[in-house]
């Protein structure tokens, strides 16, 4: 049995310092794999406490979350409103029996039309840029350091891949690790999904779904990361020592590891 097990921690050992490709989790359809939201992920490295993680990171997004949040609806708004005066626009062209009648609507179908685009281009343009971005954009608001640790994992050309599910046929698609380069990236971690619907899904202009997930064992091995840089002190939760442990056993070598 301890020979199993040494066999285990060394076939992790191996895959963690493999190709770059084989350092995260590689998923599959069909696949029996733990997915976990990014949102839990982010709490289990704020605080032993999952509950205590979620408030304290919901406090900080709260906090800088405002102004973004009415950019957002009078977008939509407006979106919305330009988008029924062309359908309108489209009615009265089909139905105009003069020339002139259907220049005006004509015209006026076009006008909404550019309207009702407007506000997707220009939040895609102020998340992303006007260009594909080569780095991290910078944050219009206060930065926190967890956020950015875990971040800095997902935004690596050889990190973590973050997935959502798609809604017809389940199945896991990857993101793009410059979905994590936009302005308002500390959205994602939210577990509200109207917080997370201000970001939009790079590289298009679409909304994003309802969650992100990370594969168990990524969360597992940023935990394990991230774990001499938690508070500790008396009565500190120890309940991931595990992973630790098992990162420190790949560093013996393999006689010690099977004997011991």
């Amino acid at each position: 049995m301890v020979e199993r097990l040494s066999g285990r921690v060394a076939g992790g050992w191996k895959q963690m310092t493999g190709s770059p490709g084989e350092r995260w989790k590689v998923f599959a359809d069909g696949d029996d794999v733990d997915d976990i939201p990014l949102w839990k992920v982010l709490a289990k490295i704020r605080a032993d406490d999952q509950d205590e993680g979620l408030s304290l990171n919901a406090a900080f997004l709260k906090g800088i979350k405002p102004r973004f949040s009415r950019s957002y609806r009078l977008a939509m708004a407006v979106s919305s409103i330009l988008g029924f005066l062309a359908l309108v626009f489209v009615i009265g062209l089909a139905a105009a029996t003069r020339s002139e009648s259907a220049d005006f609507f004509y015209y006026g179908t076009l006008l909404m039309l550019a309207g009702t685009l407007a506000p997707y281009l220009w939040r895609r343009a102020y998340q992303y840029g006007l260009a594909v971005p080569d780095a991290p954009l910078g944050l219009p608001h206060p930065s926190d350091q967890l956020f950015d640790e875990v971040l800095g994992h997902l935004q690596k050309v050889d990190g973590p891949k973050a997935y959502y599910v798609s809604r017809f046929g389940k199945k896991r698609i990857p993101l793009n690790r410059r979905q994590f380069f936009g302005r308002l990236r500390y959205f994602l971690f939210s577990e509200q999904s109207n917080d997370r619907a201000i970001v939009m899904r790079f590289p298009t202009a679409m909304s994003l779904p309802a969650d992100l997930y990370l594969h168990r064992e990524d969360m597992e091995k940023m935990l394990a990361m991230s774990a001499p840089k938690r508070s500790g002190g008396p009565g500190r939760n120890v309940k991931y020592a595990y992973v630790e442990r098992g990162w420190a056993e790949t560093m013996l070598p393999t006689s010690r590891r099977r004997f011991s």
